[in-house]
């Protein structure tokens, strides 16, 4: 659910913000796999940062830290 905070990301303030995980992505190369890393963490992140950055919406059981 959105609430009005915060963005952990950017640190906007009186923006809406979602609850989400980051991910880091690493691209295939000719001698990587591609990967991608979830992080456990949940951050509050505003609308920009969602459309820009990597991440998965956190569910409603995930604790912030």
């Amino acid at each position: 659910m959105d609430e009005i905070g915060t963005c952990d990301s950017c640190g906007s303030d009186g923006v809406e913000v979602l609850r989400v995980h980051r991910a880091y992505v690493t691209p295939e190369a000719w001698d990587t796999e591609g990967k991608v890393d979830i992080v456990e963490d949940v951050e509050r992140w505003c609308y920009p940062c969602r459309t820009h950055y990597p991440h998965q919406e956190a569910s409603s059981a995930d604790d912030v830290s």
